[in-house]
């Protein structure tokens, strides 16, 4: 589903932007999202996404 109604703050960088996707109830902005997609497995920066995607799930079982 993406989005463009109004700016949102990402839950992986923390900007608000008017262009993303939801997750659940979280959004992503448009650039971490496709940042997420082009990011290898064996990339430090790839820690980094599953830390900040971990809240989502957090989140959803607050």
């Amino acid at each position: 589903m993406e989005t463009e109604p109004e700016n949102c703050s990402c839950i992986v960088c923390g900007n608000k932007e008017a262009r993303g996707i939801f997750i659940f109830d979280s959004f992503v902005c448009q650039q971490c999202e496709q940042e997420i997609v082009a990011t290898d497995a064996s990339e430090d920066k790839y820690r980094f996404f599953i830390r900040q995607m971990r809240r989502i799930w957090l989140r959803q079982n607050a």
